[in-house]
């Protein structure tokens, strides 16, 4: 293969637009400037959240003050 063939120029062409794209890509992804430290707090903070509206869900459900009708 001639590395100077036409063939292989568009094929170079083709990849750095495939590469730009994919930098563009990335740039906008929600949370990309957010530090590895930061994105574990917020995981944390999320898993309290869950954790305490399970709680309050339970306790909700075992105060059990009205009648559910079973069929």
């Amino acid at each position: 293969m001639d590395k100077d063939s036409q063939d292989v120029h568009q094929l170079l062409n083709e990849l750095k637009n495939k590469f730009q794209e994919m930098r563009k890509l990335i740039s906008s992804m929600p949370g990309i400037g957010v530090s590895p430290e930061q994105q574990q707090q917020q995981l944390q903070n999320l898993r309290e959240q869950v954790r305490t509206k399970n709680e309050l869900l339970q306790k909700y459900k075992s105060l059990c003050m009205f009648e559910i009708p079973k069929e």
